[in-house]
């Protein structure tokens, strides 16, 4: 049987109509998968509407409201296929890019992890541009930059390397070790399970040849809000698992919060020199002077927006251990799971 056959595209939804009406089109013409299974979080009549589109050509799903973990989790457990290709609906798939993946599992029969990198859309305007090119700078995302980054070559790589917008799993291994995604967290479910598959002994690919682009966030409201979440998120992982931790994530909070100890008088060194590091990596950050001079102030809003993020998560992390809550009250799904 062809692997291309065995994939089942999941893709979870809400809220973005025209992103996610791009991504399906775009999923269509780029192979022959076994299925494609969109799922959408919620009460969503614009993104149903857009789903009921395609026809039989997308298995559409309504779920009711819950956490990003619980959601992608229900939709694996309906996938018929031994991949499970997650996919965001802000992403947009090339022409080709099934095949491409078949070639790569049957190239790898021992690896159970494969993903590849973003890149820019040639509609992007300035502000996605410039968010691009902050978290493609070393400053900006330091060893997470590859995941926002374009790949070059095949390699395997470690699991700080994925994400989850852009992340094929084989299910049958999923299965045999009892591997789910986290629940009710606020995000980076996917980095916690990863990591639990890597100790697990799982092989992870990463490859060029699964590149795809990514759409950003195309105000600075939204942009911080998802840096937020993310941070949030990482805190939260953190404090959950070993297998979630990563000493680079502690950085952001770790000096925000030695600033606010520090005072005005003792921060103002520190905070000269992040200023001049920060300069530095805009002006190597490529692209129009225009674009440098954009990336510049969000490397701090960039920054602080993930440290006040993480503080937050672990802060709800350590609140909920000491009460022993079993559903923290960030979760939002409408069944407790």
């Amino acid at each position: 049987m062809a692997v291309e056959s065995q994939v089942s595209v999941v893709i979870l939804t809400r809220g973005r109509p025209d992103l996610l009406r791009a991504c399906l089109r775009s999923v269509l013409d780029a192979g022959k998968p076994l299925e494609v299974l969109a799922g959408v979080d919620g009460e969503d009549p614009a993104s149903s509407g857009v789903l009921a589109e395609f026809g039989g050509k997308v298995r559409a799903v309504q779920l009711p409201r819950m956490c990003r973990g619980e959601a992608r989790n229900r939709l694996a457990a309906m996938a018929r296929g031994r991949w499970l290709c997650f996919l965001d609906d802000d992403t947009v798939i090339p022409e080709g890019y099934f095949a491409r993946l078949e070639a790569l599992i049957r190239a790898h029969p021992g690896a159970a992890v494969f993903g590849g990198g973003q890149l820019l859309s040639a509609s992007a305007g300035r502000f996605e541009a410039a968010v691009y090119a902050l978290l493609c700078s070393p400053w900006g995302s330091g060893p997470f930059r590859e995941r926002f980054s374009p790949v070059s070559g095949t390699a395997f790589s470690g699991p700080e390397k994925f994400i989850l917008c852009n992340l094929t799993l084989d299910a049958r291994f999923l299965r045999e070790h009892g591997a789910a995604f986290e629940g009710h967290l606020t995000s980076a479910e996917e980095n916690l399970l990863l990591g639990r598959l890597a100790a697990a002994g799982a092989r992870m690919v990463l490859s060029g040849d699964l590149n795809l682009v990514h759409r950003r966030r195309r105000g600075l409201r939204a942009f911080l809000r998802q840096v937020f979440s993310c941070g949030r998120g990482r805190g939260q992982i953190t404090l959950l698992s070993p297998k979630g931790f990563c000493a680079f994530t502690l950085l952001p909070p770790a000096a925000l919060a030695a600033l606010l100890a520090a005072g005005p008088e003792r921060a103002a060194l520190p905070a000269a020199v992040y200023a001049g590091c920060s300069l530095l990596a805009a002006l190597l950050s490529g692209g129009t002077w225009g674009r440098r001079a954009a990336v510049l102030p969000l490397f701090p809003a960039l920054h602080g927006a993930y440290a006040a993020g993480w503080l937050c998560g672990a802060a709800e992390g350590l609140f909920e251990r000491f009460f022993r809550r079993r559903h923290p009250g960030r979760c939002y799904c409408e069944a407790k799971t």
